[in-house]
């Protein structure tokens, strides 16, 4: 952990916002910049990552200096799926079965000098966060990314979310706002499906970082179904991503 110079928690106080998505993308944009970075699943229930990088068939590989993560899209990935014996097989474990293979993933993987680690954690406040916070609590998280959809009902419990990373100690870059407005795929006009700005309102309130807005667009769904790169073509996707990496690195060499 301390040849990695940044850690990072990606949460979300629900599921369905797209916070592994985002993770995905994120970490796809920091290595098409020239960064060395990671992201660990730590979603055991329902890892999705490996889909998202087209890897959904490797096997870890363990050597003498640890567990081998896969690579794709130049980015290092760790999941629990990479140890089920099938893409359909469920993961049926209690908290401290989770909790030991979180501190294992941590501890036990070898991945070399990064520049980020992304760390894309479940939905809610549970078992995961305690185990990764505590697991890094001697290198220290450099911070969370918080993921929200602009409805009120997502809105809510991001407050919780917030609230729980004040008690953690964990400080908060920032929040994101995805899927606020659709894309047209015809003439590239956003319309706003849902309510919007309502991530941007919960910041100004807790005095939180407003990361930017990410909108939906369709052909970034299908990439992402594949496990393929957005930044082969610029479009107001991608020119959104690399706004919000923007934003990360300016309020962390605020604390740093």
């Amino acid at each position: 952990m301390k040849a990695i110079k940044r850690k990072i928690l990606i949460v979300s106080g629900k599921g369905g916002v797209g916070k592994s998505t985002m993770s995905s993308q994120l970490a796809m944009g920091i290595a098409h910049f020239g960064s060395k970075v990671g992201v660990l699943d730590v979603d055991i229930c329902g890892p999705s990552l490996p889909k998202l990088f087209n890897c959904e068939d490797y096997q870890i590989v363990s050597q003498e200096w640890g567990w081998i993560p896969a690579i794709s899209n130049g980015v290092s990935v760790m999941s629990v799926a990479f140890m089920l014996p099938n893409r359909d097989s469920p993961v049926i474990w209690r908290g401290p079965r989770k909790t030991n293979i979180i501190i294992r993933f941590l501890k036990d993987t070898y991945w070399g000098k990064l520049d980020y680690l992304l760390i894309d954690t479940p939905p809610g406040t549970s078992d995961e966060h305690l185990s990764t916070i505590s697991s890094l609590k001697n290198v220290k998280v450099d911070g969370a990314v918080i993921v929200t959809t602009p409805q009120e009902l997502a809105l809510d419990t991001i407050r919780r979310e917030i609230t729980f990373c004040q008690k953690m100690n964990v400080t908060i870059l920032g929040i994101v706002e995805n899927m606020s407005g659709y894309v047209c795929p015809c003439c590239d006009e956003i319309s706003d499906i849902f309510s919007t700005g309502g991530a941007e309102e919960l910041a100004n309130e807790f005095d939180i970082p407003f990361l930017g807005k990410v909108p939906l667009d369709p052909s970034v769904v299908q990439l992402c179904d594949t496990g393929k790169t957005i930044w082969e073509t610029e479009n107001q996707y991608s020119d959104s991503i690399k706004n919000i990496i923007d934003n990360i690195e300016i309020e962390i060499n605020k604390i740093q």
